[in-house]
């Protein structure tokens, strides 16, 4: 329940449900020897609502542990586990303001920047292993920048379709390298398997954003389809790590 509830905590106006969960949050959860007017107020700046402290017990905190526990696959997850071993909290994410260094925080960016490090890395060998049927598109020749961007998408992803919408933004700033998945559905796997059923066509600048636009058209179809590698570039997507799309890193070049 919390990380849903956290996302949705990010935005400037969240559904009634979740402010009335998190009120039910507040006076469940023990604050400590905490400054309430800042917890306040940084609920405040998330939520629009005037949020009220109305509990705090350490006691409940003497007999648990923070913890790092790490998966099969190597991803680690932050927690919150009692010390007789019968209840953990996982902590995937919190809220907090920028310029905080406390050392929960501090805790927990370390996981996710392990993580991210970590799934970097895999991502970057994906791109390096498939390399030939990756969309590569040069940076504009006025281009100020120096990076190279490495974007992983969907095409029926809407999110993913707003990135596609600020191409020439990061063209401005260095090359751009797509992998084109379709991991949201089985349209998302057609439109895939067709996109790389025509790749091949598109050799020169102009051809591979004019592939790259139309893929993301309602109605974007095609008589060639290459399911196989469409298949198995989503499957080693998933397989590195990948949960969500649009997947980006941004290199200097």
């Amino acid at each position: 329940m919390l990380y849903p509830l956290l996302q949705t905590i990010k935005s400037k106006n969240p559904p009634l449900a979740t402010k009335i969960a998190l009120a039910a949050l507040l006076c469940c959860t023990p604050a400590f020897s905490l400054d309430k007017q800042r917890i306040e107020n940084l609920l405040k700046s998330r939520t629009n609502m005037n949020f009220k402290v109305i509990a705090s017990d350490a006691h409940v905190f003497k007999d648990v542990s923070f913890i790092v526990v790490e998966s099969p696959s190597g991803e680690r997850l932050a927690a919150i586990a009692s010390n007789d071993g019968k209840f953990l909290i996982p902590l995937n994410e919190g809220i907090g303001d920028e310029d905080s260094k406390n050392n929960l925080q501090i805790a927990l960016d370390n996981v996710e920047k392990y993580n991210k490090t970590k799934k970097d890395a895999a991502v970057l060998a994906l791109f390096k292993k498939y390399d030939k049927h990756i969309l590569k598109i040069q940076a504009n020749k006025n281009a100020k920048g120096k990076t190279k961007t490495y974007m992983i998408i969907d095409t029926t992803c809407p999110y993913c379709a707003q990135e596609i919408h600020q191409l020439d933004n990061y063209l401005n700033r260095g090359d751009l390298e797509i992998l084109i998945v379709g991991i949201l559905g089985q349209n998302a796997f057609n439109r895939a398997a067709t996109y790389y059923g025509e790749l091949s066509k598109a050799q020169t600048r102009e051809q591979k954003i004019t592939l790259l636009k139309r893929i993301f058209e309602s109605n974007y179809n095609g008589k060639t389809k290459n399911e196989a590698l469409a298949r198995e570039l989503s499957d080693s997507t998933l397989a590195a790590g990948v949960q969500g799309v649009p997947f980006i890193i941004i290199q200097p070049q």
